[in-house]
């Protein structure tokens, strides 16, 4: 009779402790990046503090390489596996969009961030304005160059629509500005392709574009073993400790940089409130802007982000 008293109390016991743990655990949003770049480690840290504010786990993977979108499949795979009810996601290639429709048809909320895929399912988009930067980027070489000389586009990867709307906008802005763009070549993140697409334009060239942070670095490391790093107008994007230093340096004259953080904390806010079921039923897009970062406003915008990941007001 006592062992069958004990064996009910311990049945209750387990009982009682699966509910609680069930009715504490945390909802999950899944976060699959793009690469594992610098970049994102700083889209990582806004996403994390946006999931504690709204009492959410996060689960953040991301390819090695940008353009990995079998890799992103699988990532999908992995968060779903993990009970997670909403995506995050900067989607690679058109198989995220087709997949991101049959998760909508299953009830997971999925939301885009970086970049966005025509005809996809997602219930928000938080990017750059990713044309207008450009456009801004191409405005500034022409201003700095007076309006005349030969430059060239560096462009990332074809399939990429962040950069290639980024790539748009610097060519048409510097082309108004009177600059003629003698150069367009694809480099990814290989410094031997940039060595290779500079090598026999660079004594005409006055001025070096790059859309994001593996391009802006394979550049870099291109006119470095050219010998000429900081003798042409060098304009890149985002902003690791690399580039950064290049800016200190002089050999790159200015970086147009993404609100990184803010893109990872927006996007969360949206999965939050899409689990929430408060989201409209129209997509919400949201578009950051970029800050044009030089060797004289550095130390300020330094200061400005160790606030913002700090998350102090």
């Amino acid at each position: 009779m006592h062992r069958r008293c004990g064996s009910k109390s311990a049945l209750l016991l387990m009982i009682l402790t699966s509910w609680a743990v069930n009715a504490s655990a945390k909802e999950c949003v899944g976060v699959v990046a793009a690469s594992t770049a610098p970049f994102w480690l700083q889209v990582e840290a806004g996403t994390r503090q946006a999931a504690k504010e709204q009492g959410l786990d996060i689960y953040f993977r991301g390819p090695n390489r940008e353009g990995r979108v079998e890799t992103q499949l699988q990532m999908i795979s992995w968060t779903l596996a993990r009970g997670c009810k909403a995506l995050v996601i900067a989607p690679s290639g058109n198989a995220i969009t087709a997949r991101v429709q049959q998760l909508a048809a299953s009830g997971v909320i999925t939301i885009y961030f970086d970049r966005d895929m025509p005809g996809s399912a997602a219930r928000g988009v938080v990017t750059t304005d990713n044309f207008r930067a450009g456009l801004e980027a191409g405005q500034t070489m022409a201003a700095a160059l007076a309006g005349r000389g030969n430059v060239a586009l560096l462009r990332l990867q074809a399939d990429v629509t962040s950069t290639s709307e980024r790539e748009r906008g610097f060519r048409q802005g510097a082309q108004e500005g009177g600059l003629n763009v003698l150069v367009d070549a694809y480099i990814g993140n290989d410094s031997q392709a940039a060595v290779n697409a500079l090598r026999d334009d660079l004594p005409q060239l006055a001025g070096i574009f790059t859309p994001n942070s593996v391009s802006s670095r394979a550049a870099l490391a291109a006119m470095r073993r050219l010998g000429k790093a900081g003798d042409v107008l060098h304009i890149g994007f985002d902003g690791d400790a690399l580039l950064l230093d290049a800016l200190r340096k002089g050999e790159i004259h200015s970086l147009f940089i993404q609100q990184a953080h803010a893109i990872g904390y927006r996007a969360v806010q949206l999965a939050a409130q899409g689990l929430r079921g408060e989201l409209p039923s129209e997509p919400v897009n949201i578009a950051l802007q970029v800050r044009q970062v030089t060797r004289g406003n550095l130390a300020q915008w330094e200061q400005d982000l160790e606030l913002e990941l700090s998350g102090s007001p």
